[in-house]
């Protein structure tokens, strides 16, 4: 009872006097600590025992195609064509620096000692990565050549687009699976309810509408996060602790910008 009460406060409290802020003062005022909460995430899970910490570049360099995909849809919602080229290019550049981000990870990832890992399901989605990551630059290629050769194709945009999020997909498993069992729980709730959300949002054009319309579900989130993993005797690894507080203190500090 005590614990739906706790929920309920967090939850309901702020609502009543939100306040929606413009782009001007989002990209001054809150992007940057955004940035920085989701940068102390990433080292905070570095203290997990055997984390593969090479897949955290992998991931951020990802995030870097979410205005690519934007720019595509604009100039070429149905089909692919010449004038969608220089988004085209763009994304194939990054996915050539994503494979080599890729290969580093597989080449340090090794299979975990510790009993609270999954390191063989994390592996596997690593694998499936890979290969859909070929699949999409190889389509890419493909396109390319066709459109320098002025040769006719009919390609969907919406594929590519479906593509390039399944590749989100699987690193965003794969990070799961290598939190120990004991957190995973804690961290995929955490990680779907708030840092990918956040993280996908934050670059595109109309972002400040996304936090204007979720700051209530994303408060729940982190504040669940930081009772679960404080109020209930959860012992976290050495080094997590400060992290933890320096990114609920984080948010509290932007709170006051819509409360």
């Amino acid at each position: 009872m005590r614990f739906c009460l706790v929920l309920m406060l967090m939850f309901s409290t702020p609502v009543l006097a939100q306040r929606k802020l413009g782009a001007e003062t989002f990209q001054v005022n809150v992007r940057p600590v955004l940035n920085g909460i989701l940068s102390d995430f990433y080292q905070m899970i570095t203290h997990f025992p055997d984390f593969p910490k090479e897949i955290i570049p992998l991931i951020q360099e990802m995030d870097t195609l979410t205005s690519d995909k934007e720019h595509l849809l604009a100039d070429c919602p149905r089909l692919l064509a010449k004038k969608c080229s220089p988004s085209i290019k763009s994304i194939r550049q990054k996915l050539q620096t994503i494979r080599g981000l890729s290969m580093k990870l597989q080449n340090q990832l090794k299979m975990s000692q510790s009993n609270h890992m999954s390191s063989v399901s994390g592996l596997r989605l690593v694998n499936q990565f890979d290969l859909e990551l070929e699949n999409i630059k190889g389509l890419l290629d493909n396109t390319s050549f066709l459109e320098a050769a002025a040769i006719p194709q009919k390609r969907e945009t919406y594929y590519v687009i479906k593509q390039l999020d399944e590749l989100n997909t699987y690193l965003s498993l794969a990070l799961v699976e290598f939190i120990p069992f004991t957190y995973k729980t804690d961290f995929r709730h955490f990680y779907t309810n708030f840092v990918q959300p956040i993280q996908i949002q934050i670059s595109k054009n109309k972002n400040y509408e996304f936090l204007n319309r979720n700051v209530d579900s994303l408060n729940f989130a982190i504040n669940l996060l930081n009772m679960n993993l404080t109020k209930r005797n959860k012992k976290t690894p050495d080094g997590m602790g400060p992290y933890l507080a320096v990114i609920h203190n984080r948010w509290n500090s932007l709170l006051r910008y819509y409360f």
